[in-house]
């Protein structure tokens, strides 16, 4: 999939999907579906509702892929975005907040950097000490592998705003492994 990271070849990939060529759809879920699904999984209770809302942010891109413009990931995000939101809403009427309960299954973190050096589930855990909007500029940013203006387009801020959601979400978890390594020293 070394092509679609050429932006002329997205490009033409995505005109014909727009045609309704399943090799062209085919690509674009082959090469996108890993990312979402990362992004997603981060942020719902368990690998399944990950998975569900992944297949349905694929389902949503190709019924409405005709009338795309822009950005290609970022209005693929955007579509998974809206469902997260949409989930925690659902959460929010059966009066449940979004991290409870929830299940640490085993996720692969992906990034180019990735040296191995916490698990998914203390990945999770990490995240939950940070506000929904820095939860999202991480997961975009750093598990999904977006750059500033991806991150801010999908989100529908300016790229100084993501850029101060980054700098106060990067503190924050730096801020709770010091006080992880503090209790550890301690016990």
């Amino acid at each position: 999939m070394e092509e679609l990271k050429n932006p002329e070849s997205l490009i033409t990939i995505v005109e014909q999907a727009r045609r309704m060529d399943e090799g062209a759809i085919g690509q674009l879920v082959k090469e996108y579906y890993p990312s979402v699904l990362r992004f997603l999984s981060y942020r719902t209770r368990n690998r399944e509702d990950a998975e569900d809302l992944t297949s349905e942010v694929f389902v949503r891109m190709v019924t409405s892929i005709k009338n795309q413009t822009g950005n290609f990931p970022a209005w693929l995000f955007r579509i998974a975005r809206n469902l997260l939101i949409d989930y925690y809403r659902k959460m929010d009427r059966e009066k449940s907040s979004p991290l409870d309960g929830m299940e640490y299954d085993s996720i692969t973190v992906h990034t180019e950097d990735h040296r191995g050096g916490f698990s998914a589930d203390e990945i999770k855990q990490m995240l939950t000490a940070l506000t929904d909007e820095q939860q999202e500029v991480i997961s975009l940013r750093f598990l999904s592998g977006h750059s500033l203006e991806e991150t801010a387009q999908i989100m529908h801020r300016s790229t100084g705003a993501v850029k101060v959601l980054q700098f106060r979400a990067v503190a924050g978890l730096k801020e709770h492994l010091k006080k992880d390594i503090r209790a550890l020293k301690i016990s």
